[in-house]
């Protein structure tokens, strides 16, 4: 045996060794990706067998049965050979994303199995998405809303369905009140009615939060690789952009009310800040009645499960839910129309009145509270993706949707409405590339400052931009919230154009940052006048103190980047420190040197 030669990996294998078989050695190095494959309805057969077992309550069996349907060959399936996959019918997915949140099955379950249930829908939805193009059109039969809205409050599903030119073959309609009248996509009013609750029950009903958060992810998933899909098929095919885009699941969520309408898309705003407010709830209540309610206590039985005998009529343990029945009698949710602002220049004097209306704002928190009261992290990442699909369908349509920089102005309206911390949150955590975000932050800044801004969705910002027009700026009032959201602001675009090369440290530069830090710190509070605000008056002092020593340390590590030496006080404006009204003084470079002179000085 020669020394290149390795004993463990040279031998032959075992004859009963599963490494002997090519192809199962194969596997294991391969990735584990997504890969779309043909997508092939159901047989009579397999969808009556399917049916069967969902129309009973069945759903562990029923899932699994669809799931091995659409799985198999997966693993030898490549993209050279792409075998095809049995998919579901568009009301079987449909029941699927349902009893995700049901809470008859999860919430409210009255047996281990039931919530299994609910887990082998959400399992099938998954692979779906791994297995089947986003573009399927099952799948967004599957995520529709029904279209008969007036009808809703005294029909029922199926008899509303009737009455229009049938959709769905006598085999695909589904009996049973998850599929019908207690279908999520019969109770919620729309997609941002969902979406409103499920951030609500974020900071408010953690225990439904647990399930609403799963079925967000799914469909977010299916919402972001449609989009992504079929942009991709615009650029190979070259396609017409804004005809092809308006054929997205996203689109047809987005344009289910007029699109156009500012208030429209100030509701769409508000479902994605929702967090438990009373003004959020009343936008968007509860999707099924006392959703949230505790399960009542009783008594399991040692047979968890019934069995199915359809020949005798008896359909399992399912067969019938009073929660169900109760859950059907109840009228669906009706919304009020928000407050509408007519003009970008009402963002700057915006009364303050809702934020009387909020419940959160009073008193003051940390990082990690102030995420809480966004839902938590899992929560304030959905947000994030949802913003930057809502800027993605405005770049891509503004004429049939809205220009980004009036996408913008309801954002900025309800985002500078809350407390420091909880907008330093949302600040931090953006998921939208550097430039769109810089784009919001300066529209962030209108409503905050006094005097004109150049809009920077139609042009890029430049460093004298941000010495002209930004960086010396105070609020127009003498909050300390006010002043520490604009310094918080001036940090991330000072930042983003760090990181893309566009400052240059000059004496200009530092006198703008000097100067807008002077402006920023010498203002006295707000703190009387108002429950609550002196907590979050006092903690945005502190806030604005250290975005200040951070965007002074920003600008110095651009001096050092560029050669030159970080420039002591004796050699700078001798009046500069960041200081609040008269009571302290904060070197703006600490050092032993400073302390000294400061000591020499008192």
């Amino acid at each position: 045996m020669t020394s290149k030669q390795n004993p463990l990996v040279d031998q032959p294998a075992a004859p009963n060794s599963i490494e002997r078989i090519p192809a199962v050695g194969a596997l294991g190095n391969q990735p584990r990706m997504s890969l779309d494959r043909p997508a092939r309805p159901l047989t009579y057969e397999l969808a009556n067998h399917a049916k069967a077992y969902l129309e009973a309550g069945q759903y562990v069996a029923g899932y699994s049965f669809l799931d091995t349907l659409l799985t198999t060959n997966t693993s030898i399936a490549t993209p050279a050979k792409r075998y095809h996959a049995y998919l579901a019918q568009a009301p079987q997915l449909a029941l699927a994303s349902t009893l995700i949140v049901y809470p008859n099955i999860t919430t409210k379950a009255k047996s281990a199995e039931q919530k299994r249930g609910s887990d082998m829908a959400l399992r099938y939805l998954h692979n779906v998405q791994c297995t089947i193009s986003p573009l399927h059109e099952d799948l967004r039969r599957a995520f529709s809303f029904p279209d008969e809205r007036s009808r809703r409050g005294t029909l029922g599903y199926r008899a509303a369905t009737e009455s229009s030119p049938a959709s769905e073959s006598d085999l695909e309609r589904l009996t049973g009140a998850p599929a019908n009248e207690n279908s999520l996509w019969f109770r919620a009013t729309d997609f941002w009615h969902a979406v409103g609750w499920a951030f609500n029950c974020s900071v408010a009903h953690k225990k439904r939060w647990e399930r609403w958060k799963l079925w967000l992810d799914v469909m977010l998933n299916f919402l972001e690789a449609g989009w992504e899909a079929q942009a991709r098929r615009c650029r190979q095919q070259d396609l017409d952009a804004e005809d092809a885009m308006t054929e997205t699941l996203l689109w047809q969520y987005i344009s289910s009310e007029d699109p156009m309408n500012r208030s429209n898309r100030r509701r769409i705003i508000r479902a994605i800040l929702a967090r438990g407010t009373s003004q959020s709830k009343s936008l968007f209540p509860e999707v099924w009645p006392r959703e949230t309610a505790e399960p009542k206590q009783i008594q399991l039985d040692e047979k968890s499960v019934a069995e199915i005998d359809i020949d005798n009529g008896n359909l399992g343990e399912f067969q019938k839910d009073d929660d169900d029945e109760a859950m059907a009698d109840a009228p669906t949710a009706t919304f009020r129309t928000s407050r509408r602002a007519t003009s970008r220049k009402e963002l700057a004097v915006q009364s303050e009145d809702e934020d009387s209306e909020e419940d959160d704002t009073s008193g003051s928190c940390d990082a990690e509270d102030a995420t809480n009261r966004l839902g938590g992290v899992e929560a304030v990442g959905l947000r994030q993706r949802l913003i930057v699909l809502l800027v993605k369908v405005a770049q891509a349509l503004p004429m049939q949707f809205t220009h980004l920089g009036d996408l913008f102005d309801p954002f900025t309206e309800e985002c500078t409405h809350l407390p420091t911390m909880l907008f330093s949150v949302l600040l931090s955590t953006s998921k939208l590339d550097g430039l769109t975000q810089t784009a919001l932050n300066a529209n962030h800044l209108l409503p905050l400052v006094s005097g004109q801004l150049p809009d920077y969705t139609k042009i890029e910002p430049t460093q004298a931009h941000l010495e002209q027009y930004m960086l010396p700026r105070r609020a127009a009032t003498q909050s300390y919230s006010t002043n520490a959201k604009i310094s918080l602001i001036l940090e991330q675009i000072f930042l983003y154009m760090m990181s893309i090369k566009g400052l240059h440290a000059t004496a200009t530069l530092r006198a703008a940052v000097e100067k807008g830090i002077q402006e920023r710190t010498s203002v006295y509070g707000t703190a009387k006048g108002k429950k609550g605000n002196a907590a979050e008056e006092e903690q945005s002092k502190m806030l604005l103190e250290a975005s200040s020593k951070r965007l002074l340390g920003l600008l110095e590590v651009l001096e050092i980047a560029e050669g030159m030496a970080p420039q002591p006080k004796s050699g700078r404006n001798k009046s500069f420190s960041i200081s609040f009204g008269s009571v302290s003084e904060l070197s703006s470079v600490p050092g032993s040197e400073d302390e000294d002179s400061d000591r020499e000085m008192r």
